[in-house]
């Protein structure tokens, strides 16, 4: 079965889910010990700014899933068990597919989590924590999400945090030329707000970790400086964006707190989760903080209900699809099981008259032949069948070939 638990923004603000989010190394560790601790079938954890969802598939249900996360996280599962979400199956799978195509984004329509939801799917594969379900699972949804984004257009106009960071920054400064920004993270949020700002003709300066000693890509047209010379550049900065994956402030109260009562207004962009930017600095009076949450607080689109239901449509088509798979999955053992007697039954009929005319190497071979040529004919029979009939009358046909094989055995 197929079990799923996720706290998002929908019931969790950004403090709460911050406790929740795995960074990829964390991620990656948090996988393999669920796998082997509690002996579960396959894993994938998806952590994002806006939510952690963690899919699990098992023969039986896993009880109190929520708590066996929590006990990762060092968390008391009851304080926090009002903000999670729970489904099961078909309900975890349809939400799965709705997620990858950016119907359940802060941001509707927005394209970033099907990359977001590959990274999960293939960060599982590295600990090798999926398993064949879970691969058909993502797969799925993937492609369907892909399907609709080449098909269908889900918002009048292209949204994302960046683009929502944009909105903000205008809303302040009649215009972002020659204004002196600091980007702290050169991971994928991070160059992506820095392109936006070189493209308003900011003054763009971005900081690495190491940079002399390591090859990093950085944006076209920004300034770079190593990340533990921040400080100067953070005093020097109108508009700050920090966007990193790490677990500690990267603009601390105490170290910035005085650099920022110069009497000059600053901007404080914290894309991070958990957060980069101290939150007491929203007490400071000549300065703005904005994070995930404030900054996409009205950023849902009104959607097309026609494309809404053409990339439902998708969405069913794709669920349809997992659906056959899955119940010819579970009818395979008993299609093979038909084939074997079925061959073994076929080499009885006529292994006295072989015996008679060829030798015994001769019989070992014809024997090994005749039950593999029958089983794949007989499989594919069976196969053929499936496709023409309704389910239930194909469920009582396996079901009466398979106690009829099973007499003739005999």
């Amino acid at each position: 079965m197929l079990q799923m638990i996720g706290i998002d923004y929908e019931k969790a603000d950004l403090n709460i889910r911050s406790l929740f989010a795995f960074q990829p190394s964390a991620s990656l560790e948090g996988m393999q010990v669920l796998k082997n601790k509690y002996g579960l079938d396959g894993i994938v954890i998806i952590s994002t700014c806006n939510r952690t969802e963690v899919y699990v598939s098992a023969k039986e249900e896993v009880k109190d899933l929520f708590a066996l996360v929590c006990s990762l996280k060092k968390i008391d599962s009851e304080k926090y068990e009002k903000y999670v979400v729970e489904r099961q199956n078909q309900d975890a799978i349809h939400h799965l597919f709705q997620l990858a195509c950016g119907m359940k984004s802060k941001v509707f329509g927005e394209d970033q989590i099907i990359t977001q939801v590959k990274t999960a799917l293939l960060q599982a594969r590295e600990v090798e924590t999926t398993d064949a379900y879970l691969e058909k699972v993502f797969q799925g949804a993937i492609t369907a999400a892909k399907k609709i984004k080449s098909q269908v257009h889900l918002t009048a106009v292209k949204a994302s945090v960046i683009e929502e960071m944009k909105k903000v920054l205008q809303e302040h400064k009649k215009s972002l030329e020659g204004c002196k920004c600091l980007v702290i993270g050169n991971g994928e949020i991070g160059r992506l707000a820095a392109t936006a700002m070189i493209a308003e003709k900011a003054i763009v300066t971005v900081t690495v970790r190491n940079y002399k000693t390591r090859q990093v890509e950085i944006p076209k047209g920004c300034k770079v400086v190593d990340y533990k010379d921040r400080l100067q550049q953070v005093k020097e900065s109108e508009i700050i964006i920090s966007a990193t994956t790490s677990p500690h402030h990267t603009i601390k109260y105490e170290e910035c707190a005085n650099l920022f009562r110069d009497g000059k207004q600053r901007i404080l962009i914290d894309l991070a989760v958990p957060r980069d930017i101290s939150s007491l600095f929203a007490e400071e009076k000549d300065v703005l903080l904005y994070n995930i949450d404030t900054l996409g607080g009205n950023s849902v689109a009104k959607q097309d209900d026609t494309a809404m239901v053409k990339a439902l449509d998708i969405i069913k088509e794709f669920e349809d699809k997992l659906t056959k798979q899955q119940q010819i999955q579970e009818f395979l053992s008993d299609i093979q099981t038909i084939g074997e007697i079925s061959g073994e039954v076929a080499y009885k009929r006529i292994k006295k008259p072989l015996n008679r005319a060829l030798e015994e190497q001769q019989q070992d071979e014809i024997e090994k032949l005749m039950r593999q040529g029958t089983q794949k004919t007989i499989s594919s029979l069976l196969f053929d069948i499936k496709k023409m009939l309704p389910d239930k009358y194909w469920e009582e046909c396996l079901k009466a070939m398979r106690v009829t094989v099973e007499e003739q055995k005999f």
